[in-house]
């Protein structure tokens, strides 16, 4: 008797709040959640429907005019003054359950009434079908946009001048349809508050080229979720733009006009295009983002600008603080030439396919800014190279050429060795050598939306900064 009357007592204390308070905390759960405090007491039961949030799963109705149903209550019964803040909806039907205008109609009452922050998911295994209404287009309360497997129809050219989401400032477009070619580009041009981009392209979306011109972006990432190449053509203009990451990507033209000073740049980039036009894509690219600070550059992307150097000098990167590359075994000799590219380099994150020959590190060039600039060194290579005598030139390499290191980094792989390695003479004093914890490496899944928005509801990936 006592448990319950402190229960009731703490359960009358929360029903005891302002409706204002009690419908913000309502806001934070899920509907499916929301809907369940409908059953504590008189005073819950009918507060969830005038939480300006509204999540749907297609997987929690009989079929679509059950969900149907549930939605037109949801809006006839809120209140039709306040704008709708959230609007989730994962949604998945059969092609002949599918109903084009009871869905556009749908999702139009939902730019209708306000809505600030939407995400749809489509599992319907037709995006084609999937189209979403013109009046999203120039929906003036849009702050963050998030659409996977839907399509884009042309708003007609006599309004093409409406086109605009003033204050849209997260777009994140996976597997997205657009019906026209200059769509795309008309549509991340319009908003003109956009921070941060998010494009992952599938086979099926035909979108022709990825043109992004946009004064205020920020943040920009691009994906390919194609296995064999032929991704869209790319174009890049954004004075302001401050972290570009383009990932398993293979484009015949990738073109950065400008992107803003002292940025950051995750590049995994296979250059798709004729040998005769090859030196010239990949120059132009390198220039372009030569002012970059930061740079994370995939193997494959060494690989191509080593072809390119060769014939033709590569860009200063006079800016370039902090590198992390992939390397695979054969390219050592050529990453310590690229490296003679960067003579302000301070910060060096290598992660190894395998290692090169002992003579080969012995032997090879050592650049600038190993002399003058480089003060953190961190080496990973695979766990199942057990080569002793190349983890220790390695090591030892970085720790006799750096001349002003002041830490060397190892991973797990290097257990083995790593007392050796502290009991190399070191140019510098108080140099240290420390091997990491296993629990440092972090995996990146990427930004595609498979699997994540939020925890009980199925979804594809989205997102991941």
């Amino acid at each position: 008797m006592a448990t319950t009357s402190v229960n009731e007592r703490r359960s009358d204390r929360i029903s005891g709040l302002p409706d204002d308070l009690l419908r913000r905390i309502l806001w934070n759960l899920s509907t499916k959640d929301s809907v369940r405090t409908s059953l504590l007491s008189k005073r819950w039961r009918y507060l969830w429907k005038h939480v300006p949030a509204l999540d749907l799963d297609s997987f929690n109705f009989p079929d679509y005019w059950g969900l149907k149903y549930f939605f037109d209550t949801f809006m006839e019964e809120s209140n039709k003054n306040v704008n709708l803040e959230r609007f989730r909806w994962v949604y998945d039907a059969d092609l002949e359950e599918h109903c084009e205008d009871s869905f556009v109609s749908l999702m139009d009452d939902v730019v209708n009434r306000g809505v600030s922050h939407m995400t749809l998911v489509s599992k319907v295994d037709a995006p084609d079908s999937v189209r979403m209404p013109l009046s999203l287009y120039s929906c003036a309360t849009l702050v963050s946009l998030t659409l996977y497997g839907v399509a884009f129809d042309a708003p007609p050219k006599s309004k093409l001048e409406l086109v605009s989401l003033p204050c849209l400032k997260t777009m994140h477009l996976e597997a997205v349809k657009f019906d026209g070619a200059s769509i795309f580009e008309t549509l991340v041009s319009r908003c003109s508050a956009i921070n941060e981009l998010i494009v992952v392209t599938h086979p099926r979306d035909h979108l022709g080229v990825v043109c992004v011109r946009s004064p205020s972006l920020r943040l920009f990432k691009l994906e390919s979720m194609r296995e064999e190449g032929g991704d869209p053509e790319v174009v890049i203009h954004a004075p302001k733009l401050e972290y570009m990451s383009i990932i398993n990507y293979q484009s015949e033209s990738f073109i950065v006009q400008s992107i803003a000073p002292y940025a950051k740049v995750n590049i995994d980039l296979n250059f798709d295009v004729e040998e005769d036009d090859d030196d010239h894509m990949i120059l132009g690219f390198l220039t372009a983002i030569s002012t970059v600070q930061e740079m994370t550059i995939s193997a494959r992307t060494l690989e191509k600008i080593a072809d390119c150097y060769r014939l033709d000098p590569l860009p200063q990167f006079f800016n370039l603080t902090c590198l992390h590359a992939s390397l695979p075994e054969s390219s050592w000799e050529m990453f310590a030439t690229f490296l003679g590219y960067c003579p302000n380099l301070n910060s060096l994150d290598l992660e190894f396919d395998g290692l090169p020959e002992t003579k080969e590190i012995k032997d090879s060039f050592v650049p600038q800014c190993f002399k003058l600039s480089v003060k953190f060194v961190l080496l990973k290579i695979p766990t199942t190279v057990t080569k002793t005598s190349s983890k220790m030139q390695l090591a030892r390499y970085f720790i006799r050429e750096c001349l002003v290191l002041k830490k060397l980094m190892l991973n797990e792989s290097f257990g083995n060795v790593i007392n050796k390695v502290k009991k190399i003479p070191k140019r510098v004093t108080g140099c240290e050598v420390v091997m990491l914890n296993p629990a440092y490496e972090v995996n990146s899944h990427g930004s595609s939306v498979l699997p994540m928005i939020y925890e009980n509801m199925f979804i594809p990936k989205i997102l991941d900064h």
